[in-house]
């Protein structure tokens, strides 16, 4: 497979992740953010901000492979 295939198939890949994961997260803020502690929600938001990365790096490698 060449690389312009894989990157298109990467970027496909990479935007469904981010829909998935936004709707997830969209989710799990509903009960979260009802906490009152604002250490929880502050962890949510790291979490939910930073958890996506693990799942696009074997993507992104994928498409940037020779």
């Amino acid at each position: 497979m060449n690389r312009r295939r894989r990157r298109f198939i990467g970027i496909f890949g990479l935007i469904a992740l981010f829909l998935v994961w936004g709707f997830l997260a969209l989710a799990a803020a509903y009960f979260v953010l009802d906490s009152p502690s604002w250490m929880v929600r502050m962890a949510f938001y790291a979490i939910a901000g930073a958890g996506w990365l693990p799942f696009a790096m074997p993507i992104v490698s994928f498409m940037s492979r020779r």
